[in-house]
């Protein structure tokens, strides 16, 4: 039985959408979002060090707006290798125990 490859398809499907978009955009964008994360996550440590309320709620609104951005080209792709190391280790198990 095969082994499943949603990183390979994801890509080739976000290779074909995204080229559209030019190389340097692309990469200002995920540039921009790994940013606004960095931020979000430092901010709240500072203010916490400060002794300060450090409010959560500008803090998930920065996260999410840099998860989108970077979604496409990073997360999505961790996502689905986790998945797919996942479904692959079941297809294993399962030949391994003659059902499939």
């Amino acid at each position: 039985m095969k082994q499943v490859d949603l990183v390979g398809s994801w890509n080739t499907f976000w290779g074909t959408v995204s080229s559209v978009i030019t190389g340097p955009v692309k990469t200002t964008i995920v540039i921009v979002g790994v940013a606004l994360i960095l931020f979000s996550v430092i901010k709240y440590i500072w203010d916490k060090r400060r002794g300060g309320g450090a409010k959560t709620s500008p803090m998930w609104w920065t996260l999410a707006m840099g998860g989108i951005l970077i979604a496409p080209d990073v997360l999505l792709p961790l996502f689905l290798s986790i998945l797919q190391w996942v479904i692959n280790l079941g297809i294993t198990a399962a030949q391994k125990a003659g059902w499939a």
